[in-house]
């Protein structure tokens, strides 16, 4: 996969040195302008559309309420010892203070 991927940049290396040998340093100077502006250009597009699509209405996602979720009691409480219920309370209030 290395050996091909080599191959197919050392083909098109070439041949770009191939056409840019056959223009005039005039010529030259054109075609890196032309192409900066072009991609200048697209490159203004692609920013302008993305910040004019920030303030669209059909841009703007709706928000998905979720509602909260009933967690069955699992430990029925008689099986719980007062002790380890007031340990448990103690535990939590302290989070609340």
């Amino acid at each position: 996969m290395g050996k091909m991927y080599v191959r197919i940049k050392d083909f098109i290396g070439g041949r770009l040195r191939g056409l840019c040998d056959r223009l005039s340093p005039r010529q030259r100077t054109a075609t890196v302008l032309v192409a900066a502006a072009l991609f200048a250009l697209g490159n203004f597009y692609m920013i302008f559309r993305a910040v004019y699509d920030i303030g669209r209405e059909d841009a703007r996602r709706e928000v998905i309420e979720i509602e909260p979720l009933d967690i069955p009691d699992f430990v029925p409480a008689d099986t719980l010892s007062d002790r380890k219920v007031r340990e448990m309370e103690e535990f939590f209030n302290q989070f609340n203070r």
